[in-house]
């Protein structure tokens, strides 16, 4: 049986109640104990809850493949190991400890799907649970179609072919080493794949033999109506079209990858692909609109009467009963890029896409300011209702409850990267081009960095006590008066920083680099090496009261200093990691790609 997570549906933290689990605690008492009477005081005490990580909100992967039964009842296929299933109006997911990209998806009954994908993975589902099969590869899968059960083609990486035959697959010569991207047929004899270079290969039955496309571009997926009237789409918006004779190019008016094509009874063909392209033919002429917000659109599939389905970036997913769009999944549009924390319970996570996302037990509320084209970077404030948020083109915005947002932009347009303060009139802003912006309480002014190299990370003990860190193991101190460098010892990219209480300031980067402060036995400080034994980059820090620091990044790694070395903080989970925050009741939040929030609760 293969090894999987758990479904969403069984998660805890899952949209429908966001909330984390709740514990079930079962105390033996031996004696009954009403409302305030005593007697129980031989009982014993009532465990302890105890810490653990939860997902705060779940991210949402690119759905890269969708197949079906029904409009209301399908399959999609996601990155990062990820299968989805949407059944009368209820959505199902499971993701695979292999978190390999899953390409493609085919099936011919609810308990019978077979979905493929990088590395070779195969997967099949028997409407109970999924298997793992052997492919005869290990080479990336990436698409997947057949005539019935016992007659299925996987196609991929330098042209490798496989065959299931109701119970193993079989390796095949394709006869040709060209990546092929997509596979679809007529009939069992009458069968079409599609790759890099324009390559087309066409199966009769008896062996496969190529045919001229055309075209030189790379083709990504082909559909057809029949055997006489086929479609293949691909790279700089190419589209060519099979009559049962030959291939001729026909010519649209975009430039954008074509990800997939199909069609519906009696309808010309629609086609879908980056930035939201969807085409539609009309009397030989493919015209163009823009759809889901300019999102990448990756899959469609067809129910053989009226709806269409649509997946794509970060977990769209959406039905087109003509003529009306359908969102069945909205996905997200953003990456959480910073994290922060004023109080227990409440924190403000903030990300690509211009999003702001105010939450904790009960839920996230997206308090975005309309701003177009930014990406915020990190977040600091006094209280969840007074806090600052930076991001690119020297965007600065503060949100007051009860207020319009307040909204600054640097002449520069410098992005900016991190942001700390020891109250609302004595703020840092740090970022490209060394730029280093200091508020008052009233006005935003550039102070002299002496440093063109970009800054990533600030924080302080006080308004004296300054440090910024950024790219070519830039390390700056601020005492007060004057920005001084020094000496890193490296030239790797310092990503965050964080001063502890008791005068140890703590760095980490690149590849799992971490650095402390100390003194040289003559009253300079220098930087040296603390080890963190991972191999991983870190790109968050933060740290509590009690001189605790903690540190986040790829592939979900979370670590904690105490003063004596780094430990691990297994959080299960796999998603990269850019931004980590403490509250004052000691919970962690960790925030990152795919708008994955996790939660340690102390």
């Amino acid at each position: 049986m293969l090894k999987m997570l758990l479904p969403d549906s069984l998660r805890p933290g899952r949209r429908s109640g966001r909330a984390s689990a709740g514990r079930l605690v079962v105390a033996a008492c031996a004696c009954l104990c009403l409302l305030a009477l005593a007697g129980c005081g031989d009982d014993p005490a009532t465990p302890k809850p105890q810490p653990q990580w939860t997902v705060s909100l779940a991210p949402q992967y690119t759905n890269r493949a969708v197949w079906g039964l029904s409009a209301t009842h399908f399959f999609v296929t996601s990155e990062r190991g990820t299968v989805s299933r949407f059944r009368d109006g209820e959505w199902t997911s499971w993701q695979f400890e292999y978190f390999q990209n899953l390409r493609a998806v085919w099936g011919t009954a609810a308990d019978s799907v077979m979905v493929v994908g990088e590395s070779g993975l195969s997967l099949r589902y028997d409407g109970k649970e999924w298997t793992s099969l052997y492919p005869g590869t290990t080479r990336d899968l990436y698409g997947v179609w057949g005539t019935a059960w016992d007659n299925i083609y996987a196609v991929g990486q330098d042209g490798v072919m496989a065959r299931f035959d109701g119970v193993n697959w079989n390796t095949l010569d394709s006869g040709t080493d060209a990546t092929l991207y997509g596979v679809w047929g007529a009939a069992a004899d009458d069968i079409f794949a599609v790759g890099r270079d324009g390559m087309i290969i066409h199966f009769d039955g008896t062996s496969w033999t190529s045919m001229d496309s055309g075209t030189t571009e790379a083709l990504d997926a082909v559909w057809g109506n029949n055997g006489q009237d086929v479609w293949a789409v691909g790279s700089l918006g190419t589209i060519t079209h099979y009559d049962g004779t030959s291939w001729q190019v026909e010519s649209t008016d975009v430039i954008d990858r074509l990800w997939d094509v199909r069609g519906l009874p009696g309808k010309e063909p629609v086609a879908v692909g980056a930035n939201g392209v969807l085409l539609t033919r009309h009397d030989g002429a493919w015209t163009t609109q823009t759809v889901a917000g300019g999102r990448y659109l990756y899959g469609l599939w067809g129910d053989g009467d009226s709806s269409m389905l649509l997946v794509g970036y970060n977990g769209l997913a959406m039905r087109l009963t003509d003529p009306v769009w359908e969102t069945l999944n909205e996905g997200r549009t953003h990456w959480l890029t910073g994290v922060w924390t004023a109080d227990c319970g409440t924190a403000v996570a903030v990300g690509k896409s211009g999003t702001v996302l105010v939450g904790g037990q009960d839920g996230w509320l997206d308090i975005s300011p309309q701003l177009p084209d930014v990406d915020w970077t990190a977040v600091w404030g006094t209280s969840p209702d007074d806090f600052f948020v930076v991001g690119t083109r020297g965007l600065i915005v503060r949100y007051q409850a009860g207020r319009p947002w307040t909204i600054w932009e640097l002449v520069s347009g410098a992005d900016l990267e991190s942001v700390w303060g020891t109250g609302n009139g004595d703020i840092f802003a740090v970022g490209e081009d060394g730029v280093i912006m200091h508020f008052d309480g009233y006005v935003w002014e550039q102070m002299a960095s002496g440093t063109s190299y970009p800054l990533l990370s600030v924080h302080g003990r006080s308004s004296y006590d300054v440090f910024a860190v950024g790219q070519g193991g830039t390390i700056l101190h601020f005492d007060g008066i004057v920005w001084t460098a020094s000496s890193s010892g490296t030239t790797g990219p310092l990503e965050a920083v964080w001063c502890r209480p008791n005068d140890e300031t703590v760095i980490v980067g690149e590849a799992g680099l971490s650095l402390h402060s100390a003194d040289d036995g003559a009253g300079h400080m220098v930087w040296q090496s603390l080890g963190s034994g991972a191999a991983f980059p870190l790109f968050g820090i933060t740290g509590d009261s009690d001189g605790n620091v903690y540190a986040a990044g790829t592939n979900g790694l979370v670590m904690k200093y105490a003063g004596a070395g780094w430990d691990i903080m297994p959080t299960g989970h796999h998603d990269q990691l850019d931004a980590i925050a403490i509250d004052p009741c000691g919970d962690l939040y960790c925030a990152g790609y795919w708008g994955v929030i996790l939660k340690y609760t102390k």
